[in-house]
């Protein structure tokens, strides 16, 4: 009878370490109005690091009406001019290192290497050339899925 007992005691703590660390690991964190679980997936070849509707917005670098100094340099110092001239994608956004890679839904992937104003600290700012004034216009502000990704690292033997 005490080994029955101590058995079902072991399986007893085992059943509720088991649910305390998938509690743990299934815990959801509501950020800017939407619930979301911290479990990454692979997406177009990058990890999803976690994902969010946001605030995306549009503005034109290079237009010294809508930017603060030299409206062509970036917060990182790159000169978005040249970069978006080229048919890279750069935007702004203040809730992630500089060099993330963000995937926002209705635009495609773009790589932030600006900053928005501190009041702004939850939305993205999708740049776009001088001569896109109406698009920006066009894209006003919108709510949109925004997902943070990391790229996948290749191993070899």
């Amino acid at each position: 009878m005490k080994r029955f007992l101590s058995t079902c005691f072991i399986v007893l703590l085992i059943v509720t370490a088991t649910s305390v660390t998938a509690e743990k690991t299934s815990v959801k964190h509501k950020t800017a109005g939407r619930v979301i679980k911290p479990e990454r997936y692979i997406f177009n070849g990058s990890i999803v690091v976690s994902e969010t509707i946001r605030i995306v917005t549009a503005y034109n670098a290079g237009d010294p009406n809508q930017n603060r100094g030299n409206p062509c340099i970036s917060a990182s110092g790159e000169n978005l001019c040249k970069v978006l001239a080229t048919g890279q994608s750069r935007c702004a956004a203040n809730f992630v290192p500089m060099g993330t890679e963000l995937f926002i839904e209705k635009y495609g992937k773009c790589v932030v290497t600006d900053r928005t104003n501190r009041r702004y600290r939850n939305r993205v700012d999708i740049a776009m050339e001088l001569d896109e004034l109406n698009q920006a216009k066009q894209f006003g502000r919108r709510k949109l899925n925004v997902k943070i990704l990391k790229k996948k690292r290749i191993y070899s033997p």
